[in-house]
């Protein structure tokens, strides 16, 4: 199971072109103009508490937890055993506030101030793209709930905490506070009696989710509490899994002048993007990935590529660009062609896509002439590029030039102008005629040979063309192309609409690429399909075949299934196919445009989610993970640098079960979170990942609990942790094997990175091994910026600050792959942003 919880406080501009000087300019720190219906007074006691249950009309049995709850925060003391929390006030909050009178279950029904905060934290978008359900709260209530149909005839209940406590009770009151107990800490008390939303999660037993839940809860002011409740419940051998967009390792990504194996980009390289215009990729991603792959197949078969089902694509779906006309047998919705090019494409969930909707394909609109391409030069390098090879001639000891044509007449003309351009360049050459009837053109120029394969290459299969052709204008291009198609194509007439049809053929997969490419900058869409190769008799003798790569295209084509907007081709889905997939995959985050080209056609790199503020967040988190049960929760926050955060969260795992957290904490301003996992079960497992930075004036003291109270049970815990400008980072966990647990295994790996001589990070485990067949590991690491690092990265040409912030994301990285992929583009990102609010690199 994963869940990805919205806990997200005030999220700035994080785009590289903010000036970081100019941080009061906050693109999410907003208030909303709404008017609470009803809120209590500040300050807890005994009446505020009863005020909370009868506003929400709660059972009795819910009210009696409340008053019991409030009795043990009452004679429980601050904890003084961590950071100071002597300026909390307890009797200066405010712990409910009800938004709206009613809850919504569609966003149309969410009154439109509330819609309008949301809108801005992106709830519709993410719910549209990645999410199988979604909560969403503001202040102390949720004000919205979904869950896809999809899930719900499953079995799946999602919804916000107090709606469960009606509509549930049964279950709702058989797992409340059993995990967390009031009496568990004074927080967990003070979250009892006044909880307030949340969100209440249950999937069926053998039931696998496999996209992502997610709550949303937002502050509106300051001196608010926020106090909610999330209960998640795993039946034995049901699961949610994340699966993250990626595409498999051999997908082709468009740098503008070639194509590359998505595998083989790195960070700092330059990728084409939707915009058609490079941007640079600063981070890439690796994982494995057991799931479903789907094969869109466009109009232009040669151009099919792959991606995971929830990868956003590009595109239009073709019932929104429907013309009225009926639908012929067979045929599918007939298109209007206005309604198709004033068609704005957005971003849809590969699984949500259908054949004969349309995606997009983007010609790359910059340009870079060359002095030295001239009309003369690209018509060589055309002839070549479809005529051409280098060979070595051992009696002469000399590499030599030769075009090969045919022996029509038109061939002969073109092989003799051939010749003249040549000469016109100064360099030595002459024609034959060879005894079959053939032409051919030889030359032995040094410079005419280094041309040829400084931007052409040698071989049919491995010919490419160079960076300076593929930058050319595109009028330029377009001589190398036609003197390319007078060597390789032929035209002929397509009936019955007597269109005049361009076709050539190459051997060389990155050549097809490319010129279709270059087609495409001159304003038409070419068709490439694969002649797939073989093997054949001819004459006795076993011949093997090469795949071709053909295009086709018509400048006259009078009816077209692909529609041109700008420099971009929206083309029809003529096929898709899905198929299991177990594998790794890829993905890429690029710079401001978080997009890139995949065989030319646009895909995102995703996005994440936006966060809130408020003043004290004391939130309490149960998990039943049951027999075989799986459970992954996310928690990713950026608070401001007022809050105090101190949630209790804490998992039950029972037989072969395995739970998983990932936690990611930057703002605030103390964070007192330890995430525990109880293995109840024989073979039960857990993993708690971590990253905490401390920059500025704040105190991370984070951490993990786990307690192995079954045989064969497992546990692994990474704590990585930043210190800089004066932040306290602290480590604080505790792990105890119990007598009777046979060959259970547990790690502890804790590293801290501190960036300055007044920054600290602490480490306070607390370990007990009372089973003598168990075995254990702790590692801890404390460690400083290295300079060589720094230097050898700027001499590839990356500033300081970007070096050190490349560092810093580096040491992260054991926790940054787990987490979900848009999170983590995000996450990159915040964590360059509060580094460099302090001032803390660079």
């Amino acid at each position: 199971m994963n869940i990805i919880k919205g806990v997200r406080w005030m999220q700035k501009l994080t785009d590289e072109d903010v000036d970081l000087k100019k941080l009061n300019e906050i693109k999410y720190d907003f208030t909303t103009n709404t008017k609470p219906v009803y809120q209590t007074e500040k300050g807890i006691s005994r009446a505020v508490v009863e005020e909370i249950s009868k506003a929400k009309n709660e059972p009795d049995w819910m009210r009696n937890i409340r008053l019991k709850a409030l009795d043990i925060f009452l004679s429980k003391p601050v904890p003084t055993w961590g950071p100071d929390l002597s300026e909390l006030n307890f009797d200066e909050l405010t712990y409910f506030i009800r938004p709206e009178d009613r809850k919504s279950n569609s966003w149309e029904d969410v009154p439109k101030e509330i819609k309008d905060t949301f809108d801005k934290l992106g709830v519709p978008e993410m719910e549209k793209k990645y999410l199988a359900g979604s909560v969403a709260q503001l202040q102390s209530e949720g004000v919205y709930s979904r869950l896809r149909k999809q899930w719900e005839d499953r079995g799946v209940i999602f919804m916000d905490m107090d709606s469960a406590v009606k509509t549930h009770p049964d279950i709702v009151r058989e797992h409340f506070g059993k995990i967390v107990p009031p009496s568990d800490n004074k927080f967990a008390a003070l979250n009892t009696a006044v909880w307030s939303g949340g969100s209440f999660l249950y999937v069926p037993s053998g039931v696998h989710l496999d996209l992502p839940v997610q709550a949303y809860f937002r502050m509106n002011g300051a001196l608010e509490g926020q106090f909610e409740r999330t209960l998640i419940i795993t039946e034995p051998d049901a699961s949610v899994h994340y699966i993250e967009g990626c595409l498999p390792a051999e997908e082709l990504i468009s740098r503008g002048d070639s194509f590359v194996p998505i595998s083989s980009v790195n960070m700092s390289e330059d990728v084409m993007t939707h915009s058609g215009e490079n941007s640079k990729v600063i981070r890439t991603f690796e994982r494995p990935y057991d799931g479903t792959m789907m094969t869109f197949t466009p109009l232009s078969s040669g151009n099919a590529f792959k991606l995971t089902v929830e990868h956003p694509v590009l595109a239009i779906k073709r019932k929104s660009v429907a013309a009225s006309r009926k639908l012929r047998n067979g045929w599918r919705s007939e298109v209007s062609t206005k309604k198709l090019i004033s068609a704005k494409p957005e971003y849809i969930r590969a699984e949500e896509l259908a054949e004969g909707d349309f995606i997009v394909y983007v010609a790359p609109t910059g340009s870079k002439d060359s002095k030295e391409m001239t009309p003369q030069v690209l018509k060589v390098l055309g002839l070549y590029t479809a005529k051409g090879s280098v060979s070595f001639n051992k009696a002469l000891k000399t590499n030599v030039l030769v075009f090969s044509f045919g022996k029509s007449k038109k061939e002969k003309e073109l092989a003799t102008d051939l010749n003249e351009t040549i000469k016109s360049l100064g360099e030595q050459v002459n024609i034959t005629k060879v005894r079959s009837g053939y032409y051919t053109v030889v030359s032995y120029s040094k410079k005419l040979i280094e041309l040829c394969e400084t931007h052409v290459g040698k071989g049919a299969v491995q010919k490419k063309l160079s960076k300076v052709l593929m930058e050319l204008p595109p009028e330029k291009q377009k001589i190398l192309l036609d003197n390319y198609l007078k060597g390789e194509g032929n035209v002929y007439v397509k009936k019955p609409f007597k269109s005049v049809m361009v076709r050539a053929s190459t051997t060389s997969k990155m050549l097809a690429f490319q010129l279709q490419e270059i087609i495409a900058r001159n304003g038409i869409f070419a068709n490439l399909s694969i002649r797939k190769g073989g093997e054949d008799t001819i004459l006795g003798r076993m011949m093997k075949r090469r795949d071709r790569y053909i295009l086709e295209y018509s400048e006259n084509k009078r009816f077209s299934q692909v529609r041109k907007v700008g420099n971009n081709f929206y083309v029809p889905i003529r096929k898709i196919v899905r198929e299991k997939f177990k594998d790794k995959v890829y993905n890429l985050e690029v710079k401001d445009q978080n997009s890139y080209l995949v065989k030319g056609f646009a895909v995102h790199n995703c996005t994440a989610p936006t966060y809130s503020q408020y003043s004290l967040h004391a939130a309490i988190v149960e998990v039943y993970v049951k027999k075989g049960g799986k459970m992954r929760y996310t928690s990713i926050q950026n608070w401001s640098d007022n809050i105090i955060n101190g949630p209790t969260k804490r998992s039950w795992v029972e037989e072969n079960g395995k739970m998983e957290w990932v936690q990611g904490s930057l703002g605030s301003k103390i964070t007192m979170t330890y995430p525990s996992s109880i293995l109840r079960g024989p073979y039960a497992s857990t993993s708690n990942l971590n990253v905490a930075l401390g920059i500025g004036p704040v105190w991370k003291d984070s951490g993990a609990k786990v307690v192995h109270a079954a045989p064969n049970t497992s546990s692994k815990v990474v704590a990585k942790s930043i210190s800089g400008r004066g932040g306290m980072s602290v480590y604080r966990g505790q792990l105890r094997i119990n007598p009777g647990a046979y060959n259970s295994k547990a790690s502890v790996q804790c590293d801290a990175l501190i960036l300055d001589n007044i920054s600290k990070s602490n480490t306070y485990p607390h370990n007990e091994i009372l089973e003598e067949s168990a075995s254990f590991s702790h590692e801890a690491s404390v460690g400083k910026i290295s300079e060589d690092q720094v230097d050898y990265l700027m001499s590839r040409g990356i500033r300081e600050e970007d070096a050190r912030s490349l560092i810093v994301l580096g040491f992260l990285d054991d926790v940054l792959k787990e987490i979900p992929l848009e999170y983590s583009i995000e996450f990159n990102k915040l964590v360059k942003l509060e580094m460099n609010k302090y001032g803390a690199v660079g």
